[in-house]
């Protein structure tokens, strides 16, 4: 298991565990390790606070003014590292109003287990030291890592309650880890789904986007709509899902983002790609695309349902009007070399390309053509340089 872990995350732990303070890789990052997935993060967890955290790990520097973090920059990379937390007393909690309840809770430091009992989902809660190989559970995530089960830490309606976006966590990760939701668990999820109202935009923003991610996100959206999610975060995509076939034809879209080449790192690509299969299921004769710019409806769709950013509906509507002039590669011939090279170098290029191959307004040929021509003036560019 160690020779999945970043080299970096190994080296902070042994400085922090070299200065006397415990140190563990935790969360998601040891979940995955565990379960055959390659992790995209390694979060660390310590005892130490986080000024102590930033004089021992070289480029690293506190974040939040009120709920502290350290980062460590490491090339591309941030590590997050946190200080075991603790639960507040009810004493502080009756001394804090309504509104700052939650953040109180989470800035009280602590030890290590009751940093576990803290955390969602029992296998989340699991610390492991790479250097040692040793983990600790407080939680028995252990047992249910080998079960293949979704379990919350405490009581699921109470956790549920004090922070309703646990119900799109646990349907995501039971869905991306193939693992059965515990039944009390799912029963809460059913029974308290209305709870999601409360959730603020950014928060939904960040997990649709982590669905639309997963191997099998056919399953988890089918999964989202019959458990009513979506008729109470999503109605547009509630109504798409209750026509049969509109349906199929936008997963059948989705089921192609993978073999388009679509950069799931690249949220503004991501929502471009999703905004092209709903729009060509739910229009199959068509739509003018600069209709949809002042569509109220659509707009309202893409900002208060999805959390699309404005620039990103910017970039999604450049995109999508650049595909008409891709399609016309008779007149692009006849163009001179500074006329070509601009086309091919325009902005938009990259994402009109994937955008129109996914809709089916580019053959493989064609879409090969435009390739090819991109490659043969970044070549010529290189060799003039």
């Amino acid at each position: 298991m160690i020779n999945d872990i970043d080299s970096h995350a190994v080296q902070i732990l042994r400085r922090l565990k070299d200065s006397g303070f415990e140190a563990y890789l935790v969360g998601g990052g040891v979940r995955d390790l565990l379960v055959n997935l390659k992790p995209k993060d390694f979060d660390i967890a310590t005892s130490a606070l986080p000024g102590e955290v930033r004089k021992k790990v070289p480029y690293s520097f506190i974040i939040g003014r009120r709920f502290k973090l350290v980062h460590a920059k490491r090339g591309e990379h941030t590590y997050e590292i946190a200080t075991f937390r603790r639960a507040a007393t009810t004493e502080e909690l009756e001394t804090t109003d309504e509104d700052n309840r939650r953040l109180v809770e989470e800035n009280f430091f602590g030890n290590i287990e009751e940093d576990s009992f803290r955390r969602d989902f029992t296998i989340n809660s699991l610390f492991y030291d790479p250097i040692d190989q040793t983990i600790i559970d407080h939680c028995n995530g252990i047992y249910d890592i080998h079960s293949k089960t979704l379990r919350m830490i405490g009581d699921p309606q109470t956790r549920l309650i004090e922070d309703p976006i646990r119900i799109l966590r646990a349907i995501r990760l039971s869905q991306k880890l193939n693992f059965s939701i515990e039944t009390e668990l799912r029963t809460q999820i059913v029974t308290l789904k209305q709870e999601l109202k409360r959730t603020i935009l950014p928060r939904r923003r960040e997990e649709w986007l982590k669905f639309f991610k997963l191997k099998n996100v056919e399953q988890a959206l089918i999964e989202l709509f019959d458990l009513n999610v979506f008729e109470i975060l999503l109605p547009t995509f509630h109504k798409l899902f209750l026509n049969e076939e509109q349906r199929e034809e936008f997963l059948c879209h989705i089921r192609g983002f993978d073999y388009y080449g679509v950069n799931f790192a690249d949220a503004t690509e991501l929502i471009s790609v999703i905004l092209a299969s709903y729009l060509h299921a739910t229009k199959p004769k068509g739509f003018n695309i600069n209709d949809l710019i002042e569509n109220e409806e659509f707009l309202l769709f893409c900002r208060d349902e999805l959390g699309v950013f404005k620039a990103e509906l910017g970039v999604f509507f450049q995109a999508m009007e650049f595909i008409e002039p891709l399609k016309k590669i008779e007149i692009y011939s006849k163009k001179g070399e500074r006329r070509q090279r601009s086309l091919v170098f325009n902005q938009a290029f990259s994402l009109s390309l994937k955008l129109g191959l996914l809709t089916h307004q580019f053959s493989p040929a064609e879409f090969l053509f435009w390739i090819n021509e991109r490659e043969k003036f970044s070549q010529n560019q290189s060799a003039s340089e």
